[in-house]
């Protein structure tokens, strides 16, 4: 699963994330807050499946560096689990823009709302490291395993329940539900809401649904393992954990992979403009070759 179901969604999240900077720096969708936090989120994206999936293919055919050195230990997860907040936040940061920007008395507030972005997405990158400060603290390493171990292991447990399988989520659906009610007043009262508002409105709904879907079960398997920590158990029972553990963590990391793939199904003006753009790079520097 590592070595091809890894591979391949590495290589596709890559590319996907790669695309998607390219295309929220295009004319079309840099006048929008909302294209600055996904921006931000490709960016982001890239370094957390560097970081996060790199380690597993360096632990395919050499020593896992998690289990031998306590500050890779200690480093690795506090990054990618930051990262991981990163991505997580644009996402809500996409949701209330989208809602305040369907909100017509919020229009003059709206004039200042990429620079108001800019300084967004500056806090996080504030907040989240200080957030998490207690993880290159407290985690260790004990018989080869970097983990959580004795009353942190269920501390952490809840605390990535709430910072990552509720608040989040519950954020997104909240200010989701308020923007696609604010749209339908304005359609209701004979207002015609921008294309442009429509479509990063479908493109924030599956981002959200993306991220409910996958974030729960990863967390709440973090808390069935914490409650169950000093239980005893059989080997065939801690085998089963283990892979389902592995298979909560192997989803996760879909958030960074799944975006670009998303956008190009539900988006019509996603999709043409990735189109446009790739056929213009086809006429410009692919046919003078071949011909």
């Amino acid at each position: 699963m590592i070595r091809y179901g890894m591979s391949i969604y590495f290589i596709l999240g890559i590319i996907g994330n790669i695309f998607n900077c390219i295309i929220f720096t295009r004319p079309h969708y840099r006048r929008s807050a909302s294209s600055i936090y996904f921006l931000a989120f490709s960016v982001f994206a890239i370094f957390y499946l560097i970081l996060s999936i790199g380690r597993y293919f360096h632990a395919l055919n050499s020593v896992d560096l998690q289990t031998h050195s306590i500050i890779f230990c200690k480093t690795r997860l506090y990054v990618t689990h930051v990262l991981g907040q990163y991505l997580r936040f644009c996402v809500v940061f996409v949701c209330v823009d989208r809602f305040l920007a369907t909100r017509a008395g919020t229009r003059i507030l709206l004039v200042n709302s990429i620079a108001s972005a800019k300084k967004l997405l500056l806090l996080m990158t504030i907040v989240c490291p200080l957030i998490a400060i207690h993880l290159p603290i407290l985690m260790e390493i004990r018989n080869n395993v970097c983990s959580q171990f004795g009353v942190y292991k269920l501390a952490y447990a809840i605390y990535q329940l709430i910072i990552v399988g509720i608040a989040p989520p519950v954020l997104m659906s909240v200010f989701s539900v308020l923007a696609i009610r604010s749209l339908q007043r304005r359609h209701s009262g004979h207002e015609r809401a921008k294309q442009r508002d429509r479509h990063l409105m479908k493109m924030v709904i599956v981002e959200v649904i993306l991220h409910i879907v996958i974030s729960i079960p990863y967390s709440i398997n973090l808390l069935y393992a914490a409650l169950t920590y000093s239980i005893s158990k059989s080997i065939e029972q801690i085998e089963i954990e283990l892979f389902v553990s592995f298979l909560t963590t192997f989803s996760i990391y879909l958030i960074s992979v799944m975006p670009f793939y998303l956008f190009l199904l539900t988006s019509t003006l996603f999709r043409k403009e990735f189109f446009s753009l790739f056929l213009k790079y086809y006429h410009r520097r692919i046919l003078p070759t071949i011909f």
